[in-house]
């Protein structure tokens, strides 16, 4: 499993939106001591076309997430 498969997998348990600080300790009880923290991960699943980082190496198709608000992300819909 990929990083941004557990955050989307965490953002479906939680019911679709979560803060980074959620998200971390959602995948630090499901997988722990996987992965450091989120917040770079949750930033580049943003498409462009929401306000996603240009420089993003994740796969359009992970690209899933909108920013409602600081450190607060959504799921936009399923894989």
């Amino acid at each position: 499993m990929t990083q941004c498969e557990a955050i989307i997998e965490a953002l479906q348990a939680l019911g679709g939106e979560a803060t980074i600080k959620e998200v971390d300790e959602w995948l630090d009880r499901n997988y722990p001591n996987r992965w450091k923290g989120s917040g770079t991960s949750l930033a580049d699943m943003v498409p462009l076309e929401r306000g996603g980082n240009i420089s993003s190496s994740v796969p359009q198709h992970f690209r899933v997430l909108e920013r409602v608000g600081p450190g607060r992300y959504k799921l936009t819909y399923e894989l």
